[in-house]
């Protein structure tokens, strides 16, 4: 694919002859030192692109890309010595470490990053050469021959302190991508992963190339942390003798100059953090209530034409139970025709397949990684700082709004809710000079508040908790603390073989000429309940199906399993709030489950014997769950909802709560959900002694049994310590706890290698 680089006369020479500024900056004396190092740097890559043609005849281009000279100069310092790259929004971090490949010829290089999509994306890049492209997790069943698909497979690693195993090649350099984004944990595992590579190598250690960006560090709540970038030198002292060098990529091959203008003027207080590198619109403040539906969509649709709905993208900090955004996308797709995707599963991936072709809504999170060209960011006003943002500091621009910002290649459009002030560190004056700035609103915008409230740490519930939400983007770590404190998961039946479980598609095709996808997972779930519901009782609950839609039901199955479908479908709409899926589905067979739903029946029909009396989606509520705020030593409470999905009366006044899911693995989250269920329905039925609780995946057959030696009040623990966990703010951990934890990280690996001595070369 990469065929081969092109060398290139001395670069040292060609700056020398430029004229000389009379002050220099200390990264550019770097590049410098860097030119002025090497005899013949590489200047070019030449890539072999396969496109197809409107005919479908596949054709081979071959294209040039010329590294920059930032670029250029974290090459030639990779040669000799470590480096750490803070690399801005769009800067190349990909084509960077293709750079270091290719100029590392005959050299073994690994690099490693966070999401199986960037794995797949940059091996394909770089398969002409000798580079092997690892997530973290795949690392971790190479290095310990265990399959890590999740972080509690790997802590249960770390735990067991197995020595780690490198059968692979002994690399000379290491590339660890997006090191902002790293936890303790995996600052273990790479800490395991390069000692192992030294020893493979009989003591000589590889260099590394640490990538990443500290203001696209987003995922704290992960427990990630960007100072294992920023501070990398530290942390991996000892791992690697060779000295640091810090270097930047501020030049952004995405942003425009006035995108990249606007963001550094109005959001990050004149800091030319990052440098655009073409020229576009100037970005749009609209100062807008975004309830006036009508009114914003007529101003946003005329963009989405002009740039396509396959290169749009609506970005909000949150999705689920956001209102005004259902509410715009159900109009763009009801009455505008604009293909929409929807991605309500904030704790997932976005699918290229689904997002393809139609306008891409999601949270900031989510969207990290990509761009489009047209992208239209809500929550830019002071209301961020209020819930999700009470515990940063109001005088700096939030990571995750920085993010969001620095996404569209082209037009970027803010929202700004008209009742709401603006950021209180946003420049006024500047928003004027770079931003076409339109109010659709009568009333003026508000001046900001001055910039210094105290941070807003500990507890804050919200007024109203879903079960099915209240264990959403709480760290697993946690999770895990929590449940082996107070209940005991007993596997039943273990998953079954791989050959058995029932593989139903997650997406389908809706749209033959467009090639339209949707996610139908959760609508796959939600139809093999309703059809155990209505085959074994006759009524469909499950759906909130009134009993005069009952009739309507084919008696043949295939059209039976298409009926289930088409109202799931309807279902999931009425809940979310967001249509677009079902507008975009109304002429759709409905027939991929038909195959899979006869066996995901009787799969699920034989935990139930006989003529038990079965309770479908059972309201359960709580109006006043208190939780303690352990930080001041208070209260707080909010309304704990949800719907079991199903509860099994026994004759004695008993009952089981089985929690179903249809899904790849069972998690913690759909455990602590089932703890929740047990816990709400003792109370409701004022019980002093819980249910049995089941927690059943009929995609594999897994079926595990939950119990809480304390009872009842077991159970409440394991729903107050998740909420806590959950809506508890704690601030930033101090350097000097974060330096003795990575400290302890690195004594770990060491001993996992006491009395293996290696003969240095």
């Amino acid at each position: 694919m990469y065929s081969h680089f092109r060398a290139a006369p001395h670069i040292g020479a060609i700056l020398r002859r430029a004229k000389a500024p009379r002050s220099v900056p200390r990264s550019q004396l770097l590049y410098d030192q860097a030119f002025r190092c090497t005899s013949a740097l590489v200047l070019r890559v030449i890539r072999s692109l396969t496109t197809a043609t409107a005919d479908g005849v596949f054709k081979t281009q071959r294209r040039t890309f010329e590294p920059s000279l930032e670029q250029l100069a974290i090459v030639e310092f990779s040669r000799t010595q470590n480096v750490v790259v803070s690399a801005r929004p769009g800067s190349g971090k990909t084509a960077t470490a293709e750079a270091i490949v290719a100029a590392n010829a005959g050299r073994a290089v690994a690099l490693v990053t966070y999401s199986k999509r960037l794995q797949l994306e940059t091996a394909r890049r770089l398969e002409d050469y000798t580079c092997d492209v690892y997530t973290f997790h795949g690392l971790a069943g190479t290095l310990f021959k265990t399959v890590a698909f999740n972080d509690t497979v790997l802590r249960t690693l770390r735990r067991e302190g197995g020595q780690p195993t490198w059968t692979g090649q002994p690399y000379e350099i290491i590339i660890l991508d997006e090191l902002q984004d790293c936890t303790d944990d995996l600052f273990w595992l790479t800490c395991a992963f390069i000692s192992s590579v030294t020893h493979a190598a009989g003591g000589r250690a590889p260099r590394i190339v640490a990538l990443g960006d500290e203001r696209q560090a987003i995922y704290g709540f992960r427990g990630a942390d960007s100072r294992y970038l920023s501070l990398a030198p530290s942390t991996m002292a000892g791992i690697s003798p060779y000295p640091w060098t810090r270097l930047s990529l501020s030049k952004s091959f995405r942003l425009s100059q006035e995108t990249s203008r606007f963001v550094n003027d109005v959001f990050l207080g004149g800091d030319k953090y990052v440098i655009g590198t073409h020229h576009g619109p100037a970005p749009l403040y609209l100062h807008v209530n975004p309830f006036k539906i009508d009114k914003l969509a007529r101003r946003l649709v005329r963009l989405i034409l002009k740039y396509g709905a396959e290169r749009t993208a609506i970005l909000a900090p949150f999705v689920r139970s956001n209102t005004a955004l259902a509410r715009l996308t159900n109009t763009l797709s009801r009455k505008y025709g604009i293909p929409i995707a929807v991605s309500i599963s904030d704790d997932v991936p976005l699918d290229d397949l689904v997002i393809g072709g139609k306008v891409c809504v999601s949270t900031y999170h989510q969207f990290k990684g990509n761009e489009r060209d047209l992208v239209i960011v809500y929550g830019v006003d002071a209301s961020y700082f209020e819930i999700l943002g009470r515990d940063l500091p109001d005088d700096t621009c939030p990571n995750e709004t920085f993010v969001a910002l620095t996404r569209a290649i082209k037009q970027l459009v803010l929202i700004h809710s008209a009742d709401k002030k603006p950021m209180p560190f946003l420049s006024l004056s500047q928003l004027d000079k770079a931003a076409t700035f339109v109010s659709l609103s009568s009333n003026p915008m508000q001046e900001p508040d001055p910039v210094g409230r105290p941070l807003q740490l500990g507890l804050l519930l919200p007024w109203t908790c879903s079960v099915s939400d209240m264990a959403r983007h709480v760290p697993d770590e946690q999770l895990e603390a929590i449940v082996a404190a107070n209940i005991k998961i007993n596997e039943l039946e273990p998953p079954l073989p791989r050959s058995e479980p029932i593989a139903a598609p997650e997406i389908t095709l809706t749209d033959k000429e467009r090639m339209h996808y949707e996610a139908v997972g959760d609508i796959n779930g939600l139809a093999v309940v309703a059809a155990f519901e209505h085959f074994k009782k006759g009524t469909l609950t499950t759906l909130d199906c009134a009993p005069t839609r009952l009739p309507s039901i084919p008696s043949a199955e295939r059209e039976q399993a298409a009926w289930y479908c088409r109202e799931a479908c309807a279902y999931e709409a009425q809940v979310s709030g967001y249509e677009s899926r079902s507008i975009q589905m109304k002429d759709h067979a409905f027939d991929w489950l038909a195959p899979y739903l006869g066996a995901a029946k009787e799969r699920l029909s034989a935990q139930f014997a006989g003529d038990e009396e079965l309770e479908f989606e059972a309201r359960l509520r709580e109006e006043k769950f208190t939780v303690r705020d352990s930080s001041q030593l208070s209260s707080q409470a909010t309304c704990l909802r949800g719907r079991a999905d199903i509860v099994h009366h026994h004759g004695d006044g008993d009952a089981t709560i089985w929690e179903i899911k249809f899904v790849g693995k069972l998690s913690l989250q759909h455990a602590i959900q089932a703890c929740a269920y047990a816990y709400l329905w003792a109370t409701q039925n004022r019980r002093r002694t819980p249910p049995r609780v089941m927690l059943y995946n009929v995609q594999d057959g897994e079926k595990r049994e939950i119990t809480a030696p304390d009872g009842v009040e077991g159970f409440r623990r394991v729903v107050e310590e998740v909420l806590r966990a959950k809506y508890s703010k704690t601030g930033v951990v101090s350097t000097q706890s974060f330096l003795a934890s990575c400290a302890r990280a690195k004594e770990e690996v060491e001993k996992l290698w006491e009395g293996h001595t290696v003969e240095m070369p």
